[in-house]
């Protein structure tokens, strides 16, 4: 790197708001003259970002007492940083003000410099960098193990990716499939929720990318199985076990609710269990964004068994449908069915609308208690319902034992931790593991108003992977 950007006027942590989704990242930051460059981690040497601060104004946010917004007309969007403290606010304020009265001669030519150095491209010299910069990764960077699930769109197979080693879950994805089942618009915030969206229990996207064909999502491979295949396996789970699975499920859907996101789609196929036993949400196909409680959506979607009554009325639904399907799969754990479960899918919904909810005998009082609260079929009594955490649901008495900080930093053993060896597809249906893995012929998806794939693709190289 050019001796002259040795050291930076100014950097250190600060979080900050991403694309579409409202979800704050922390990002190591240096102020170099007029140019806030910014990192995943203070050692990176290539930026992710930078804000360019030239006729840039400097706001204080006085409704967020540590927030600074960046605007100006060379910006794309109003940048919103967030200081870790008091503290640091007050130098990151002086110090962006200062830069931007700054009015150095070398400036543009120190960062061409600094461009030349990080990106070893001289015919690259953009003084913009996008966090969703173009990939380069490709099929022919994974090598094809074995199939071990299959959807309405295409099929989900075991990777590994040729260069580190590392396995992966590679979700495939037909567009002519996707265009004529006009899912385009779901497709697509599938991948930018996966993208946004970072926590334990929530399945992580690293790399994202398309042929003339086909979309690929490339996500972390858990080798526990789903909970559908468990249930299968032992009927129904112990209270305790039921229990640690349920408050990591608590925590996931706490977390896409604060981001004004529904999930709409748990179950047991969608809850799949690492290599040490902890919960991930998958398959955000049918998830909406941009959802309040003021503000409701009316698609009809979802899984028969997990319906709440207000998606089957057809009056509008929001985030407390998360609840009343969380409530759905507390039961089918415990009791091994669904609380409203028939063969017959209409007479099913009249149950789920009607019928009184019943509970056997080996049920514990605490947790019919709480199985009450979440399958409460008026939507603003349901338990959860009207508040932007699950605070609610966290204080109920079935969860007394949980400690909740403990719970989302995974200290609490898991009570079940699956025995896996290496290249062990166990907890998987073999009518998929024995399916040749083969990336299948496609026609070619005819362009199509509304489908335009152009930002999709994704790079996350970095993230740490989890199976």
């Amino acid at each position: 790197m050019a001796e002259v950007f040795e050291q930076p006027d100014f950097s250190g942590y600060l979080r900050k708001k991403g694309g579409q989704i409202k979800a704050y990242r922390r990002r190591w930051f240096e102020l170099r003259g007029k140019h806030l460059y910014y990192f995943k981690a203070q050692n990176n040497k290539r930026p992710t970002g930078v804000i360019v601060l030239a006729n840039a104004i400097i706001e204080e946010d006085k409704a967020k007492k540590t927030q600074i917004n960046i605007k100006g007309s060379n910006l794309a969007r109003i940048y919103e940083l967030q200081a870790e403290n008091e503290h640091d606010y007050k130098q990151w304020l002086d110090e962006l003000k200062k830069a931007i009265q700054y009015k150095p001669e070398n400036d543009r030519a120190s960062v061409l410099e600094m461009e030349k150095d990080i990106f070893k491209d001289k015919t690259k010299q953009e003084t913009i960098f996008s966090e969703d910069r173009e990939t380069k990764v490709s099929l022919d960077d994974f090598e094809l193990l074995c199939v071990v699930g299959r959807g309405s769109f295409g099929k989900v197979m075991k990777v590994r990716k040729r260069d580190t080693k590392d396995i992966f879950a590679m979700k495939v994805l037909r567009k002519d499939m996707i265009i004529k089942e006009n899912m385009v618009s779901h497709t697509k915030s599938e991948k930018q929720i996966l993208q946004d969206i970072e926590h334990p229990f929530i399945v992580g996207l690293h790399y994202a990318f398309q042929t003339d064909e086909k979309l690929y999502l490339v996500l972390d491979f858990l080798s526990g199985g789903e909970l559908f295949f468990h249930l299968k396996e032992e009927t129904k789970f112990d209270v305790e076990r039921a229990k640690f699975y349920t408050a990591q499920i608590v925590l996931a859907i706490e977390h896409l609710h604060k981001h004004d996101i529904i999930y709409r789609d748990l179950k047991p196929e969608n809850v799949v269990l690492n290599r040490e036993g902890h919960v991930c949400l998958t398959d955000f196909g049918l998830a909406k964004t941009h959802i309040s409680n003021a503000t409701p959506t009316y698609t009809f979607c979802g899984t028969p068994e997990y319906l709440a009554p207000e998606i089957l009325k057809g009056q509008g639904h929001a985030k407390a449908v998360d609840w009343w399907s969380l409530g759905v799969l507390l039961y089918e754990m415990l009791v091994g069915l669904p609380p409203f479960y028939s063969e017959n899918i209409n007479e099913m919904y009249e149950l789920i609308l009607k019928a009184p909810l019943k509970f056997p005998n080996f049920v514990p009082a605490d947790a019919q208690s709480l199985l009450r609260g979440l399958l409460e079929r008026e939507e603003f009594k349901r338990l959860g319902a009207g508040f932007t955490d699950a605070q609610e649901i966290k204080v109920h008495p079935f969860f007394s034992n949980i400690d909740w900080d403990q719970m989302l930093r995974m200290e609490i053993p898991p009570p079940f931790v699956p025995q896996i060896k290496e290249d062990d597809t166990k907890y998987f249906d073999t009518e998929f593991t024995q399916e040749r893995a083969i990336d299948s012929f496609a026609e070619v998806a005819q362009d199509d108003e509304g489908a335009n794939f152009d930002e999709f693709d994704f790079d996350g190289h970095g993230k740490v992977v989890k199976n």
